[in-house]
């Protein structure tokens, strides 16, 4: 398992090559979770600041998630990603 720093390295540039063009990610936070059927996984928490005039969705979401997941496996880390986006103390979607 990889600590908590190494997982929001990770995920912070994975989300900024996938975003930038809707929004500008400013924080990351991971924790330790456990999934539905009480396997280890990870809830990272994403909080972006959106561009005026555009939407996060789509591929740049669905990337964003396959990109963490394989880059995290890739690095030795098993526990699924649970991506959460917040922004402006909102949340803005789960994946």
């Amino acid at each position: 398992m990889l600590d908590n720093a190494k997982i929001a390295k990770i995920a912070r540039e994975v989300a900024t090559a996938n975003l930038s063009s809707s929004a500008a990610v400013t924080d990351v936070t991971t924790a330790p979770y456990a999934d539905s059927e009480g396997r280890d996984a990870l809830r990272i928490t994403i909080v972006v600041s959106p561009i005026e005039g555009t939407d996060i969705g789509g591929e740049a979401v669905l990337d964003t998630l396959v990109q963490i997941q394989e880059q995290l496996q890739a690095a030795g880390e098993d526990r699924f990603p649970l991506i959460e986006y917040e922004a402006e103390n909102e949340v803005v979607g789960d994946t």
